[in-house]
């Protein structure tokens, strides 16, 4: 079975070679590739959340007119607007959470069996 530092490399690059790959471990590289990740996520999915219902807010203050217009019965498309407003939101957040399992959580796991390493080491050596 293989450690979890081996199958993580601490870099925010796919390795080129073996040898990249099982090169020395720079301290905080670790770190600064969890922190990219989550930037990255929270980035995305608080843009895409927050940027529909800007959109949305907007289209209420700027085109009420349009947004009080029937698109089906009677349903507004600022009705229907506001529902895809949940369904994005809903769908943000779901995005997030897989792929956070994706991404985020196996650094994590690195992170903490490097830090805990040494701890397990100085016990073993007792």
């Amino acid at each position: 079975m293989t450690h979890p530092d081996d199958r993580y490399p601490p870099r925010s690059h796919p390795p080129q070679s073996y040898q990249e790959y099982q090169s020395p471990h720079t301290p905080g590289a670790d770190l600064t590739a969890l922190r990219s990740a989550y930037r990255g996520l929270r980035r995305v999915s608080t843009l895409t959340a927050l940027g529909s219902f800007v959109v949305y807010v907007a289209l209420s203050c700027g085109a009420p007119d349009l947004m009080g217009s029937e698109i089906a019965g009677e349903l507004s498309l600022g009705m229907g607007l506001g529902i895809l407003q949940l369904l994005v939101t809903f769908g943000a957040v779901l995005w997030y959470g897989r792929s956070a399992q994706r991404s985020v959580d196996p650094l994590a796991r690195a992170v903490r069996e490097r830090a805990l390493r040494p701890v397990r080491d100085a016990g073993a050596a007792r």
